[in-house]
């Protein structure tokens, strides 16, 4: 008889779980609070319109590489077809100063050299570290706590040809390279392109690579879209979906997980637990705070989280193209739009690429910007009048920037749909409300290389998703998940597999 493996939680690294189980003989059943998936990888509709909350540019949607092999054994990629822009960002000033972020490191150096020729040694060093990195061996094989002797000689070998840069840019944050630049008008560029400057260089440079070798495309449909796909391969796969089944405890007996509660009181027995939701609430919540692994505790304590995000969409009703042919345009503005703090750069996404997000001849905008201050939305949120008249203020503040960059753009406005943190945190129950999770700086990463996704005291039991595997997004949450069942079959002396589904 299989042995059956509970799964809290249906974003996506649940639902990979889920997949990687069943293509190795468990039973896999999966609960979860909402009634769709995909967790932050998501979308919604208003009044015919999508929007979308998740999915900027998706690592793996080029064929070859080694993540898209994962999306394929997932089935998310597969006849779904990927949009690619020449430009990664376009930076705009809103008076005539305009700079593009070409995904090709080639034009790239071209646009940059021609607009801060000062800078041409800089520019020239940060170009070829990205053409460098275009052929970095991502090593997703196998996870760090299955390695023999054997698997890391021969990770060495293959990442010998990087040493050197690996050496320099994984001890250097993205803010204190962009400081080696003279023009500030580039640092500050540079400092923004992740949206985080304290991120480590590699990390924009692994980004970017990928991009120069045309990788990071934006998949038809969006971020719902692509996580339906995933459930499908699920379903299909045998696993079972509990929608609207919120679990509130893990139970435990002699150092064991055994089951679940859910929140009608209903108990589930399972050989393995597998929680894909929340960290804060895994640890804190379902098992009361009692099995917490001292680097976990640390990362709550010391390390700094990603922003939580408020994101502004309008439907709009006509084609706008204000995005040109970028993921999106990065808008200089100095405007207060919350307790008195100024937002120095909105990102502007135009979604008239993709057909499917609105009726024809019209479109779907989206404008995002950081924000850090959760307290200040948790208070705000329990009087429902204020926290209206604040998301009707920042919409306004919104539709006034945007204005600049394309007057009449208020006119053609049919609704707006505001998502705060709370929103976030409402239908995810991310902690905080981040759609990412810890940025773990360069002094960090040597100890915060490979975190826990098993808990002291409690056998049977495994943490999948992006809380461990940081700083977050969608391929390290499937990635996780990939790994977690690796070790579950090491666990049971089996051999991993993985297949792709027949088209």
């Amino acid at each position: 008889m299989a042995k059956k493996v509970l799964i809290i939680g249906a974003g996506i690294a649940g639902l990979s779980a889920a997949c990687y189980a069943r293509m190795n003989g468990y039973d896999a059943e999966v609960y979860e609070m909402h009634d769709l998936p995909g967790g932050l990888c998501t979308s919604w509709k208003r009044y015919g319109y999508t929007i979308d909350g998740s999915i900027h540019w998706l690592m793996g949607s080029k064929p070859g590489t080694s993540f898209h092999r994962l999306w394929e054994e997932l089935g998310a990629v597969q006849d779904r077809k990927m949009y690619y822009h020449d430009a990664f960002y376009i930076f705009t000033d809103n008076h005539g100063q305009e700079v593009t972020w070409y995904r090709n490191a080639d034009k790239l150096e071209e646009e940059l050299k021609s607009k801060f020729p000062e800078d041409e040694k800089n520019i020239e060093l940060l170009c070829n570290l990205i053409r460098k990195f275009s052929n970095f061996p991502m090593p997703i094989d196998k996870p760090y706590e299955l390695y023999s002797i054997f698997d890391f000689f021969k990770m060495m070998k293959i990442m010998r040809p990087f040493f050197k840069d690996l050496k320099f840019s994984s001890r250097i944050t993205i803010g204190e390279f962009a400081e080696r630049f003279s023009n500030p008008a580039l640092r500050e560029l540079v400092s923004l392109i992740l949206g985080e400057r304290d991120f480590s260089l590699l990390s924009l440079l692994v980004t970017l690579g990928a991009m120069h070798t045309g990788d990071g495309g934006f998949p038809q449909g969006g971020s719902l879209e692509f996580a339906k796909a995933i459930e499908k391969r699920c379903i299909e796969l045998g696993a079972k979906i509990h929608y609207r089944s919120k679990v509130i405890k893990i139970l435990e007996s002699e150092g064991k997980a055994v089951g679940i509660v859910l929140e009608n009181g209903e108990k589930i027995k399972g050989d393995y637990i597998i929680s894909a939701a929340d960290l804060r609430t895994t640890l804190y919540d379902l098992l009361d705070g009692k099995h917490i692994h001292p680097k976990h505790r640390e990362l709550f304590e010391k390390v700094k989280l990603f922003p939580s995000m408020v994101q502004v969409s309008f439907g709009v009703g006509k084609q706008m193209n204000l995005a040109k042919n970028a993921t999106g345009i990065w808008l200089k503005t100095s405007r207060e739009f919350f307790k008195e703090r100024k937002i120095d750069w909105l990102l502007v996404k135009d979604y008239s690429f993709d057909p499917s997000f609105a009726p024809p001849g019209k479109s779907v905008i989206t404008v995002g910007f950081a924000s850090d201050d959760y307290k200040y939305w948790e208070k705000l949120s329990e009087e429902k009048e204020k926290y209206a008249e604040a998301k009707e203020k920042i919409a306004d503040e919104v539709i006034e920037e945007i204005e600049k960059l394309h007057p009449g753009f208020r006119a053609t406005i049919q609704f707006t749909d505001v998502a705060t943190p709370i929103t976030y945190n409402h239908y995810t129950g991310n902690w905080k409300g981040t759609f990412m999770t810890w940025i773990i700086t360069p002094d960090k990463e040597k100890k915060f290389r490979n975190i826990p996704k098993t808990l002291p005291g409690l056998d049977n039991f495994w943490l999948t998703g992006m809380w461990v595997q940081p700083p977050g997004g969608i391929p390290s949450a499937a990635l996780s998940s990939r790994h977690v069942i690796q070790m579950l079959c090491k666990k049971d002396k089996k051999q991993f597999r993985s297949t792709v589904p027949d088209t």
